[in-house]
């Protein structure tokens, strides 16, 4: 019996050679361009964390203008432990910290300006934040990384010679002090308006020959040869050409910055690149870069943070997430909560991989021994690879499974070292004996690169088909891996916007929405009912609750919303259409710029009617001038309600204002006493009344 099965292992493998070809031993040859050691190694990382902190911190600014005063640097309670050890927990594999931003102000004691720590009242001015966060970082273990700004609006000398000394002086000073660095930022902001000493005026130089970046970069390397490098001339990593959280969908390790037209081709790489250049997403857990207390209630979601680690990682990038430092000196308690659930998600979704020792197949083999074997695709093993023979550059892995197994991700890895090859593959799962379907995903099946993972709608099936309909040359696929991943599922969000049209959303993509409405007179519910698109709702003071659900997860996280008056009722007489949709389709992101001077909306109904209560949304856009601080209503010309909104500013959520009981009329009027900023107008993001 063992004679037989070795001869039909023969026969098999001889088949599968290229007709009129031998077994071939040997490694395919490289497809230019290729990786070096150090960023293969880099791109393992997959996460690392961002650390925007600093002067703008405590100025509620983004980009500081250089003339805050470096006293105003005062964390009260600063532990660069509770960061590490939050970030670890959160699965990051190192830190990279903004150690002078746009502004100038460092957070080292450079012996460059005294524009730093060293003049803060933080420490008695004897702190370094570099250190600190260095030291914290080698103790559990996490890889550190600095971003320091090439642009310095606080600096006299910015704009000539004398600040490229300053400039090099400062990168020395880090490059020698702090241990070694896995990556350094030179980020691409560069001349424009700035205090400059005092100037206060705006400087234009060449970024390309001003900072003398190839200088810079053997400074660099000098004692971090394998540092990786974002920005300036002779960058070893690319920035993916935006601040969203996404790579694209098709994307290249490979970029010429010279032969691109705009910096969005970033997203996608180049396939006849002669560089290779992956990606880095970089984004943040919240809007800005830097923390601000108006913020805290727009911390990311854990099924956002799911979604940009698919985007990203799951498109052949690293992912730089961003974590804003708040005014005392840490990571905020949601932001960690978040981070680690996140993290759990994640560790929990790809912890069985349903293909790790499954039989598998390939359409060719590239040699008679176990080197280049199809069994070295599903290891678990990156180092080894599965490669196709000279001359084949499409093909396929098949495997067998015992019993049938629900699939509803596979994850992709080719060998880059030998460089990035498959241009577009498929996906099949045999739907009956022999017959196999594509899986049903709305990811395009181009490029995989280092990571690539493609989700679909849940299958069971006894085989998994990959096909490799184009390559660069040889396929050489170092892993392949199939899971039933959770969504991860959070209560879906309602809004009935200026038509009475009901909108039920969720974060989770390709989720069942169910909804209910309770009647409100009798309490009653109609029973759940499959939510397919807007629906029109126009009675008054209904509630709708709303839940969700996928084949994967059945927790179904409901939503109750109560509803006031139908919006289609409400005359808006001071408002054009534009304006009015804004104010009352139930999302605060759009938003009602009222004129110069004008203080005061009415809202008006056809008849008299009872009225609890007005609900205000500030703008939800980052900007918090405008904001109604104090305020009046007066119903049919009678003040009845006034007070302040003491918190708006850092915490704009929706403000409820009860009224008293008993209160009817048609005619409401809301007035603006006080807003935030001074001089502006008002700004509204929607009105509502119950």
């Amino acid at each position: 019996m063992k004679k037989l099965t070795a001869g039909i292992a023969s026969l098999l493998l001889a088949l599968s050679l290229p007709i009129g070809g031998t077994a071939q031993s040997k490694a395919p040859a490289p497809v230019h361009p290729v990786p070096t050691r150090a960023q293969i190694e880099w791109q393992e990382l997959e996460t690392y964390a961002f650390v925007h902190f600093g002067l703008n911190t405590f100025n509620d600014l983004e980009w500081g203008y250089g003339n805050t005063p470096a006293k105003t640097f005062a964390p009260e309670r600063l532990d660069t432990e509770q960061w590490v050890r939050t970030l670890k927990r959160a699965g990051m594999k190192g830190v990279i910290l903004t150690a002078k931003h746009h502004d100038g102000f460092c957070l080292w004691p450079t012996k460059t300006t005294e524009y730093s720590v060293k003049n803060s009242p933080w420490k008695d001015g004897q702190g370094d934040l570099v250190r600190e966060l260095s030291e914290s970082c080698r103790k559990h273990g996490l890889l550190f990384g600095l971003y320091l700004s090439p642009w310095d609006r606080n600096s006299q000398y910015y704009g000539q010679p004398e600040y490229q000394k300053i400039f090099h002086e400062q990168i020395k000073e880090l490059t020698t002090q702090y241990g070694k660095l896995f990556e350094y930022w030179f980020d691409g902001a560069n001349g424009g308006n700035g205090w400059y000493g005092g100037a206060d005026t705006t400087r234009q130089i060449d970024p390309k020959s001003y900072y003398r970046y190839e200088a810079a970069a053997k400074m660099l390397r000098k004692n971090n040869k394998d540092i990786m490098i974002f920005g300036g001339t002779v960058p070893t990593i690319r920035w993916i050409g935006n601040e969203q959280g996404w790579a694209g969908q098709t994307n290249w390790a490979m970029y010429d910055e010279d032969k691109a037209k705009h910096y969005s081709e970033a997203q996608w790489g180049m396939e006849d690149a002669k560089q290779w250049l992956p990606g880095e997403v970089d984004v943040s857990i919240r809007p800005g870069w830097f923390y601000h207390p108006r913020e805290d209630h727009q911390v990311r979601s854990v099924a956002n943070l799911v979604r940009l680690y698919y985007q990203s990682v799951g498109r052949n990038a690293n992912l730089l997430l961003n974590c804003p430092i708040d005014l005392h000196g840490r990571i905020p308690a949601e932001d960690s909560t978040r981070l680690i659930a996140w993290h759990d998600h994640l560790k929990e979704a790809f912890r069985d991989n349903k293909l790790r020792g499954v039989a598998v197949t390939a359409s060719n083999l590239r040699s008679g021994d176990k080197k280049f074997a199809p069994n070295l695709s599903n290891d678990g093993k990156t180092k080894t690879y599965w490669a196709m023979a000279d001359g084949m550059t499409s093909g396929y892995l098949f495997y067998r499974f015992s019993r049938p197994t629900r699939l509803n991700t596979l994850v992709l890895q080719e060998y880059i070292a030998l460089g990035q090859r498959v241009k577009r593959f498929r996906i099949e799962t045999e739907t009956s004996p022999g017959v196999f379907e594509p899986v049903a995903t709305s990811d395009s099946l181009t490029t995989i690169g280092y990571k690539r993972i493609i989700r679909f709608a849940p299958v069971e099936t006894k085989s998994l088909r990959v096909t490799f309909e184009e390559a660069r040359g040889p396929v050489c696929i170092a892993e392949i891996a199939a899971y039933l991943t959770p969504e991860v599922l959070e209560a879906p969000s309602i809004r009935r916007d200026e038509s009475d049209q009901v909108h039920i959303t969720s974060v989770t993509p390709d989720v069942v929405i169910e909804y209910a409405i309770e009647d409100a007179k009798t309490k009653h519910s109609k029973g759940w009912q499959r939510y397919k698109g807007p629906f029109t709702l126009s009675d008054d003071h209904a509630t709708i609750r709303a839940r969700v659900s996928t084949s994967t997860n059945k927790d179904r996280p409901e939503t109750t919303k109560r509803l006031g008056f139908a919006a289609s009722q409400i005359q808006t007489p001071s408002l054009g259409a534009d304006d009015r949709k804004a104010l009352l389709d139930g999302n605060g992101y759009t938003t009602v710029t009222l004129e110069a001077g004008q203080t005061s909306l009415e809202l008006l109904f056809k008849d008299a009617r009872p009225i609890q209560k007005l609900i205000y949304t500030p703008s939800q856009q980052r900007d918090a001038s405008g904001h109604v601080r104090s305020y009046s209503i007066y119903v049919d010309g009678q003040k009845v309600a006034s007070g302040n909104f003491d918190n708006i500013q850092n915490n704009p959520i929706p403000q409820e204002v009860l009224l008293p009981a008993g209160t009817s009329g048609s005619r409401i009027r809301f007035v603006a006493e006080a807003i935030v900023g001074q001089g502006g107008r008002v700004t509204l993001g929607d009105l509502s009344i119950e």
